[in-house]
């Protein structure tokens, strides 16, 4: 490293913010990058994050972001904070993960705003609707019901009770959420959720899931 090519411009280690490490590490590399890595790290250093197909592990991953944001922005005025923006093309997943990262969402003091890129399905729709700013896609698709379940192999009768109980709780948790964070009523809720329910962008903004239907990108 060149002498006039400072470290971090010599700050002290407690001056150090999370974007002067991002910044650090994308210009200072010399490894020779390809496109999807030079986009995961811009989208890293502008708090973008994309949702696909949700398990566990993709659930604890943005749960971390949100954290580690969260984290980096301390003693920042929550109004004065970038926006977390999470992009969102998920056909669903895990329950468990989706409420995962609703509560992560929920507890944020930095704002997280949901983005319908093409479809919010089933724990894609739970995670959608718990942002901050919800936004979509003009031809965004939604899918609201309340899932389906397995068990692994063999399993007594006093296990299955236990977990039958255990899943409805899980469903009222499921459905706490949708009468928060949505205009639908009890009544509606109980007609459509043993079916599946399909809309697009209109109906979303008219029953309360999204706030606003994009004209540009952002």
């Amino acid at each position: 490293m060149s002498d006039d090519k400072k470290f971090m411009d010599n700050k002290k280690l407690e001056n150090i913010t999370v974007n002067d490490l991002l910044t650090e590490m994308l210009n200072n590399t010399s490894e020779l990058k390809d496109i999807e890595c030079v986009s995961a790290t811009k989208d890293t250093l502008d708090r973008i994050m994309i949702l696909g197909e949700i398990d566990n592990i993709i659930s604890e991953s943005v749960t971390h972001l949100i954290r580690f944001w969260n984290k980096a922005d301390e003693g920042i005025p929550v109004e004065e904070r970038k926006p977390i923006k999470l992009l969102i093309d998920s056909y669903g997943g895990s329950l468990t993960g989706g409420l995962m990262m609703a509560d992560a969402i929920r507890l944020s003091k930095t704002p997280v705003h949901t983005i319908n890129i093409g479809c919010a399905y089933s724990a894609g729709l739970l995670v959608f609707m718990t942002g901050h700013r919800r936004f979509c896609y003009p031809s965004a698709s939604f899918l609201f019901h309340e899932g389906a379940t397995t068990t692994d192999g063999y399993i007594d009768a006093g296990k299955f009770r236990n977990y039958a109980s255990f899943y409805d709780q899980l469903i009222l948790r499921l459905k706490k959420y949708f009468l928060e964070c949505t205009n639908i009523t009890e009544e509606l809720y109980q007609e459509k959720k043993n079916d599946d329910w399909w809309f697009f962008a209109e109906e979303a903004i008219e029953n309360g899931f999204c706030d606003e239907i994009l004209e540009e990108l952002i």
